[in-house]
C-alpha cells in the first residue's frame, strides 16, 4: 500500500512509518482502494522511484534485483496485473492490496497521497495532493491542510533536501490532477543550486515555422533528410511526450519530457558549430534526469557522426528509414513490383476507386476506420510491442486527422461503395522528400492497401517528389517485411547519441 503521513487528527487515528511520517490515510481505506499501486501503462512516470539504500531495503524484503535498473536509484519496472489490464508495482500483493515491502517503502510511496513535482514552469518545486486518491477526495480541508503543513515542514528539513538534491527524480513533473498545496522554497533552491539557467518554451502549433527555418539552416538535414525532420512528425505525439524548445547558443534544440524524463528529439538545429549547444544541452538534460540513462539525443543522421565522435560522445544505430525513388514506387513497374502491381490490379478490377484529397469533414470516418483497423490486426496476432505502438497510434491519428491543415499535411481518402476504406496523410520533408507519414486501410480489402500507398506515391510525384521516405520499421518483423517488399532504394542511417559512460 502507498499511503503516509502527518500528525494526529480527531477525524483519524495516524499511525508512524518511519521517518518522521505518520499515515494520513486509514489502512481500511487503503485496503479498499482501487488506484494505488495499478497503473495503465508498463512505463507510466508514476511508478515509485527508490533511492539506492531503498532499493538494498527492498531486495533484502524480497524484492528480485533486476526489477530495479539501476543501483544508484531508479523507477521500479512494473510487471503485469495477474488480476485485470494493466500493471502494479511487483511489491504490491493483488489478492490481498498489501505491499510486501511496506515497512522499507520508498520516501515516493511514503509520501502519498502527497505529492512532489515541479510546477508548470518547472522553476518551483511545489507539494501537492493527488486528487486520484478517493480517501482525499472526501477528506476535510481542514485536515489536507494541517497534513500538508508538517508534511512541508518535514520535507524543507536539512536531511530530506538533502535526499531530493541527490535524487532529483524524486521530484515529479507537473500534473493536473494534483493540487497544489505549498511551495518548498528550501528544497527549489537546493536543487536549482548551481544549474544552468535554460528558458523553455512549450512546443505549439505557432512554433512550426520557427522549428521549419531551423531545420533549413542545419547541414545535417538536407538532401534526403530523416522523416524526424519535420514539425509534424513531433508534434503528432503531443499526447504522449511533453515538447519543450530551447535556444542554446543560436541553436534551436527540441526536447521531450517522456515518462523516464528528458531527452533530445533532434540535434541542435542552425548554422554553426555543435559543441556549445550540445554541451549546454546535455548539462541540462542531466540536471532535469540525474543519472538516468534517458539523458540522450535521438533520430540523429550520418552527416553528424564523425564530429560527434570526434567531440568524444557514444554514437550508436537505431532503426534506419526506408527511402525509395518516388518513380519506383508511382510505376510499380518491372519483375520486382510484381506483386504489388498486381495487388493494386485487382483492387481495381473488383472494387474500383479513385484516391481523393482529405477534408476535416472525413475526420469522424476516418477515426473510426481506425479503431476497426485496430481490430483487425488485433485478431490477426500482435506481441506487446505491436499493441503497445497501436494504443499509441491512436493518439497521433487523431492530432494528424484534427489539425492536419495547421500543420502542414498533405491527406488522402479512398472510398469503396461510398464508405471510406482508406485514409492517408504526409508531409513535404523539403521540395523533393515526401514522408507518407500514416496510412490505414481495411485490411479486409484485397489490394487496397498496395493501391492507396502507390496513388498517394504518384501524387507527391506528379507535385516534384523525387524521394520517399515512409520512416522506420519500430523495430516490427512484418513491419519491415512490408516495407522491404517495395524495395527501398536506401535504408537512411539513424543515431542515438550519449555522453560516454566509463
Amino acid at each position: 500500500m502507498t499511503s503516509p503521513l502527518v500528525p494526529a487528527s480527531p477525524m483519524i487515528s495516524p499511525r508512524p512509518v518511519g521517518h518522521s511520517l505518520l499515515q494520513i490515510v486509514p489502512s481500511a481505506a487503503c485496503l479498499r482502494c482501487d488506484v494505488c499501486c495499478r497503473f495503465p501503462e508498463k512505463d507510466s512516470f508514476l511508478r515509485p522511484f527508490f533511492t539506492a539504500d531503498e532499493i538494498q531495503g527492498a531486495v533484502a524484503a524480497g524484492l528480485a534485483p533486476e526489477l530495479f535498473p539501476s543501483p544508484d536509484g531508479t523507477q521500479i519496472n512494473l510487471v503485469p496485473n495477474p488480476s485485470g489490464e494493466g500493471y502494479i508495482c511487483p511489491a504490491f500483493d493483488s489478492t490481498t492490496s498489501q505491499c510486501r515491502v511496506y515497512d522499507v517503502r520508498p520516501l515516493d510511496c511514503r509520501l502519498y497521497p502527497f505529492a512532489l513535482m515541479w510546477d508548470r514552469a518547472h522553476t518551483q518545486v511545489v507539494l501537492g495532493w493527488d486528487t486520484k486518491c478517493p480517501y482525499m477526495r472526501d477528506a476535510s480541508s481542514s485536515l489536507v491542510e494541517q497534513a500538508a503543513e508538517a508534511v512541508a515542514q518535514w520535507i524543507e528539513q536539512d536531511n530530506s533536501v538533502a535526499t531530493l538534491a541527490q535524487y532529483p527524480r524524486l521530484i515529479g513533473r507537473f500534473q493536473d490532477d494534483v493540487i497544489v498545496l505549498r511551495a518548498l522554497v528550501r528544497v527549489t533552491e537546493r536543487v536549482q543550486a548551481g544549474k544552468s539557467s535554460v528558458h523553455t518554451e512549450a512546443l505549439g502549433l505557432q512554433d512550426r515555422g520557427r522549428l521549419e527555418a531551423a531545420l533549413a539552416a542545419s547541414a545535417g538535414y538536407q538532401g534526403t533528410p530523416l522523416a524526424a525532420a519535420s514539425f509534424a512528425y513531433h508534434y503528432v505525439w503531443r499526447h504522449r511526450l511533453t515538447y519543450l524548445w530551447a535556444e542554446l547558443h543560436g541553436h534551436l534544440c527540441l526536447f521531450a519530457e517522456s515518462p523516464d524524463g528528458l531527452f533530445m528529439v533532434l540535434p541542435p538545429l542552425g548554422e554553426g558549430p555543435l559543441a556549445q549547444p550540445l554541451e549546454a544541452a546535455f548539462r541540462f538534460m542531466r540536471e532535469r534526469n540525474g543519472d538516468s540513462s534517458v539523458t540522450r539525443m535521438e533520430n540523429v543522421p550520418e552527416a553528424y557522426v564523425a564530429e560527434l565522435r570526434a567531440f568524444g560522445y557514444e554514437v550508436i544505430g537505431k532503426e534506419p528509414d526506408y527511402l525509395y525513388a518516388a518513380a519506383d514506387l508511382a510505376d510499380l513497374a518491372g519483375e520486382a513490383y510484381r506483386s504489388p502491381r498486381a495487388a493494386c490490379n485487382r483492387f481495381m478490377r473488383e472494387q474500383g476507386g479513385v484516391l481523393e484529397p482529405y477534408d476535416l469533414r472525413d475526420r469522424t470516418a476516418c477515426l473510426s476506420l481506425f479503431q476497426e483497423w485496430r481490430e483487425q490486426k488485433q485478431r490477426a496476432g500482435s506481441d506487446d510491442w505491436a499493441e503497445a505502438l497501436l494504443e499509441d497510434a491512436a493518439g497521433a491519428h487523431e492530432t494528424a486527422l484534427s489539425a492536419g491543415f495547421e500543420l502542414g499535411l498533405t491527406g488522402a481518402v479512398v472510398r469503396v461503395a461510398g464508405r471510406i476504406r482508406a485514409y492517408t496523410m504526409g508531409v513535404w520533408l523539403n521540395p523533393s522528400v515526401f514522408c507518407v507519414l500514416l496510412e490505414v486501410a481495411d485490411r479486409d480489402i484485397v489490394g487496397l492497401g498496395p493501391f492507396v500507398f502507390r496513388e498517394f506515391c504518384r501524387q507527391a510525384r506528379a507535385k516534384g517528389a523525387c524521394w520517399i521516405n515512409t520512416m522506420d520499421d519500430s523495430g516490427l518483423p512484418s513491419l519491415a517485411r512490408a516495407k522491404h517488399w517495395y524495395h527501398p532504394a536506401r535504408l537512411l542511417p539513424n543515431y542515438v547519441v550519449t555522453e560516454f559512460r566509463r
